[in-house]
């Protein structure tokens, strides 16, 4: 399941009494593709400069986003990985992955990490519930409900 070709929505909720924003990949909804990617990859991007709300200016933003887009390439091509989306909050933007290999994804992030000129930290955890990311989707469920 590529990312290119799925189809994101967008939340905005507070975090810590500042705004954020997710976008996040709906076709990943279905826990019959979930259990196929049981880590979540976190990759938490701080911005170089950031507007009056803690978020990244616009310049900045696209610079973090065209990062994520090189993390997905590789991770998508080179790995059994899938990516849920990113949120956009207080001076941070986190990617958000999943995957059935871990150590793979873990060891490029780690590589890519080291050669970005922002500072990048990664958290990969065993969630094969998606609990993480329950939220989002419960909230699209929702949606989809009350679109019914």
């Amino acid at each position: 399941m590529k990312s290119e070709d799925a189809t994101y929505t967008g939340f905005q909720f507070e975090v810590a009494g500042y705004p954020a924003l997710a976008v996040i990949n709906k076709d990943l909804g279905n826990g019959t593709i979930q259990a196929a990617y049981p880590s979540a990859v976190f990759v938490d991007m701080v911005p170089d400069a950031c507007n009056d709300m803690g978020h990244p200016t616009e310049t900045e933003y696209d610079h973090l986003v065209e990062m994520e887009k090189e993390m997905i390439a590789y991770l998508e091509g080179q790995t059994k990985s899938v990516h849920v989306g990113h949120v956009t909050q207080y001076r941070l933007l986190q990617a958000i992955f999943y995957t059935a290999e871990p150590e793979k994804a873990e060891d490029f992030l780690t590589h890519y990490a080291s050669t970005a000129e922002r500072t990048i930290t990664i958290e990969v955890e065993h969630d094969p519930e998606w609990e993480h990311v329950s939220a989002f989707y419960e909230a699209l469920n929702e949606d989809d409900e009350q679109a019914d």
